[in-house]
């Protein structure tokens, strides 16, 4: 135990060492005039996924506040959710799937992803006694299958996977599970036969041998395979109208996103796992640092989004989604914005 603390209080140490020297690293960032919103409210599904991690260090490591933001993070289960917050009014900014962009235009919502914290990084899982009946998409037919809500980026990849194997989505049936811990006693309860989920509850499931990943986009020829190359995911978005009635907020938002990818970047294991509050390693801290390790590629290091990343996202949300792939004229342009993260830079 003492050998444990010892471990832990230099991994703090150290974390705030980093912290620090990023502050440093920050120095000449341009700051611009003040928020118009001081207090902004983030929707988000599952905060303590790694998903999110980069939403999670701007908060504790005080990058919010650094911009003179006083920041409220409203967690909910799933992206869908996050965005139901956004589009209601109660929040002013989702952190979710950019994808949830090109959906809305197609509903004559306009909503705009101005920073990005990291391309999918979703993966599918068998639940265990489910391993020798499956040979492809195809065998997801009559699957009970889990996500984090119904309509967030978990349920995209099946609905994208079934269209593969020309499936429709009532060939399935979904069920919202949540994130997380609740995750992963739905697959060890037997609630589900499939879970399609986020990091690191795919891990520890696959470190009990409880589930097995089939399908994932977090590594390069995976993300090919399913998608056909990398696309742009966890991102801060909100109403286009918020951006532009809001544009000092929304670069204050920016700048502190912004150095926390920068600071994620150059930061060990160590030190995240010591920023993060404990309770979002699920007791499990090996498997915690495993799937950290496994997602460190997928993370932005400056929050840009790719245009041709977008394309493909366009492109396979299209292929699931009849609003979508109806909209001959949705402007791709128009769902993203890279103009607060070039003025983020440092100078």
């Amino acid at each position: 135990m003492a050998k444990r603390g010892a471990v832990l209080a230099a991994g703090r140490l150290s974390a705030a060492i980093a912290m620090l020297l990023g502050g440093f690293l920050w120095a000449g960032v341009a700051t611009g005039a003040p928020p118009e919103k001081p207090q902004v409210v983030i929707a988000v599904g599952g905060k303590a996924t790694l998903y999110y991690l980069p939403l999670t260090l701007a908060e504790r490591l005080g990058y919010f506040r650094d911009e003179g933001l006083q920041v409220e993070i409203s967690d909910f289960p799933g992206g869908a959710k996050a965005l139901q917050a956004l589009i209601g009014g109660s929040a002013d900014i989702a952190s979710g799937g950019y994808e949830h962009t090109l959906q809305m235009q197609a509903k004559g919502q306009r909503l705009q992803a101005f920073v990005l914290q990291g391309n999918a990084a979703l993966a599918v899982s068998l639940v265990k006694g489910k391993f020798d009946t499956y040979a492809g998409p195809k065998d997801l037919r009559g699957k009970r299958i889990g996500v984090t809500a119904p309509g967030s980026s978990t349920h995209m990849i099946i609905n994208h996977l079934l269209a593969s194997a020309q499936l429709k989505p009532e060939d399935v049936s979904i069920i919202g599970v949540g994130t997380g811990a609740s995750a992963v006693g739905a697959a060890r309860s037997g609630q589900i036969d499939v879970l399609s989920s986020v990091e690191p509850a795919l891990v520890m499931l696959e470190r009990s041998g409880d589930a097995k990943v089939v399908h994932e986009t977090y590594t390069e020829s995976g993300a090919t395979t399913v998608f056909g190359g990398r696309i742009p995911s966890a991102s801060l978005y909100a109403k286009q109208s918020f951006v532009q009635n809001n544009p000092n907020t929304v670069q204050a938002l920016t700048n502190a996103m912004v150095r926390a990818l920068r600071w994620l970047s150059q930061a060990t294991t160590e030190q995240i796992v010591a920023a993060v509050p404990p309770e979002y390693t699920l007791g499990d801290r090996a498997s915690y640092v495993a799937a950290l390790e496994r997602l460190r590629p997928v993370y932005s290091r400056d929050g840009r989004i790719a245009p041709e990343g977008v394309t493909l996202a366009h492109r396979m949300v299209a292929v699931h989604d009849p609003s979508v792939k109806a909209a001959s004229g949705l402007d791709e342009s128009a769902t993203f914005t890279n103009a607060f993260v070039e003025k983020a830079r440092p100078r």
